[in-house]
């Protein structure tokens, strides 16, 4: 690894079946299967970016659980993360309403201010939607990030909303890192 690459941890939080895993599936495969298996633990995949010139940025994409008996491995890895992207099903009301479990659980880790994005999945399946844009919008701008509706099987926002975080994580991390040399 080059002395000069940074590492950064992005981790994708939400209940089960709310499309965590095929979001990143599109987003690194181009590709879109209806029956993925379900997470167990976590798995992880890389992409690399460069952000300011030159500088090569390593980004871990870390896909979690989202059963509630894996809990508790989703959060132990929490610790450390440069950002977090809240998935919810539009077309479920529950996913939507437990994110609040996810949120406290960041604000128990002191991650409370990481960089943040939330999508509402399943776009393509709007006329079905339980969730109102303006109530997603109005979740966003209470967490200060931004919100996207998405799509992991029409490919509607996905590289948008994962590009995004990678950016602001970055930022973050870099602003952070500027104030550790200050002191």
């Amino acid at each position: 690894m080059d002395k000069n690459e940074k590492t950064l941890k992005i981790i994708i939080l939400g209940s089960s079946e709310v499309g965590k895993t095929c979001i990143l599936n599109r987003y690194f495969h181009n590709d879109f299967k209806e029956n993925l298996l379900s997470t167990v633990g976590i798995d992880l995949q890389t992409k690399f970016f460069k952000f300011d010139g030159d500088q090569k940025i390593k980004v871990n994409y870390i896909d979690t659980a989202g059963e509630e008996k894996f809990r508790a491995i989703s959060v132990n890895y929490l610790k450390g993360t440069n950002g977090v992207i809240l998935v919810f099903d539009i077309t479920n009301k529950e996913t939507f309403d437990l994110l609040e479990t996810w949120l406290n659980e960041l604000k128990d880790t002191n991650k409370a201010d990481v960089s943040k994005v939330l999508i509402g999945n399943k776009a393509d399946l709007a006329e079905r939607r339980e969730v109102s844009v303006e109530d997603a919008n109005n979740l966003a701008n209470n967490m200060k990030c931004k919100y996207y509706e998405a799509s992991a099987k029409t490919g509607e926002n996905v590289n948008e909303a994962l590009d995004e975080i990678a950016k602001i994580s970055f930022i973050n991390f870099t602003r952070i890192e500027d104030r550790k040399s200050v002191v």
